[in-house]
């Protein structure tokens, strides 16, 4: 499929079947931004264990801002994005959400082979008891360019004690005119803050709503400048499971 016109795609729009494969082109010039709401549709994911891989080429000068959550089902997304034209733009906000020990698998393969590039991806884990997150995500920049600009982080947050979190945030870095940093932060949510909110009166459920509001906020806000109701829509669905 190839993307010609700037604008706004959900990926349910694109991604048609259950286990899908999907090549997507981004023209010359183009800004597109994506968003994967196969979330929304739980009776799809209810009733089989999706997986999906997604390949997205950026040709030049075009943009790409990429938005995902993974819900808690046995899920295995893999997604390759390439970007050998010069002077795109990638960017990746992905929250992942599991619980009820049940896994999550993610392998994510950015590779940037034309200088003038930027490739900016974070991560956010929300953690629950006894699951395990199993993520596979590399950025490569080739051999032979210059002024590269990529990052890649994870965030992981923990709302109980008992998880499981394998990350492999690898970089291969190619060339010398380049700037790369990645990063892996964890983070439990502070027992002090939870009880301080528990003493005015507010539930644990929802007392953990407030203290992971700003994360998906942070993560997400883009889009509310894009369409408010869908923005309200996700953000609803998310806090409906992390209750």
């Amino acid at each position: 499929m190839r993307i010609t016109k700037n604008g706004f795609y959900k990926l349910s729009e694109i991604i048609k079947y259950e286990n899908a494969n999907c090549k997507i082109n981004i023209d010359d010039n183009v800004f597109a931004i994506f968003f994967d709401d196969l979330f929304l549709t739980n009776s799809l994911l209810e009733s089989v264990n999706y997986s999906s891989n997604i390949e997205i080429e950026l040709w030049k000068n075009s943009k790409l801002e990429f938005y995902w959550v993974l819900n808690w089902k046995e899920l295995d997304s893999n997604i390759k994005i390439l970007q050998d034209k010069q002077y795109s733009e990638l960017k990746v906000r992905y929250i992942i959400l599991s619980k009820n020990l049940e896994k999550i698998k993610s392998k994510f393969y950015s590779e940037i082979g034309a200088s003038n590039t930027k490739s900016d991806i974070h991560i956010i884990s929300i953690v629950w008891k006894d699951w395990l997150v199993d993520l596979d995500w590399i950025i490569q920049i080739n051999h032979g360019i210059e002024k590269v600009n990529a990052n890649l982080l994870e965030e992981n947050i923990f709302l109980w004690d008992g998880w499981k979190v394998k990350w492999i945030p690898t970089l291969l870095v190619r060339s010398n005119d380049v700037k790369a940093s990645h990063a892996c932060r964890i983070e439990k949510l502070s027992d002090e803050k939870l009880f301080y909110l528990r003493s005015r009166w507010i539930g644990r459920d929802n007392a953990l709503f407030i203290m992971i509001d700003s994360y998906i906020s942070n993560m997400f806000i883009c889009l509310s400048m894009i369409d408010d109701t869908f923005y309200k829509e996700i953000f609803d669905n998310i806090i409906k499971k992390i209750k």
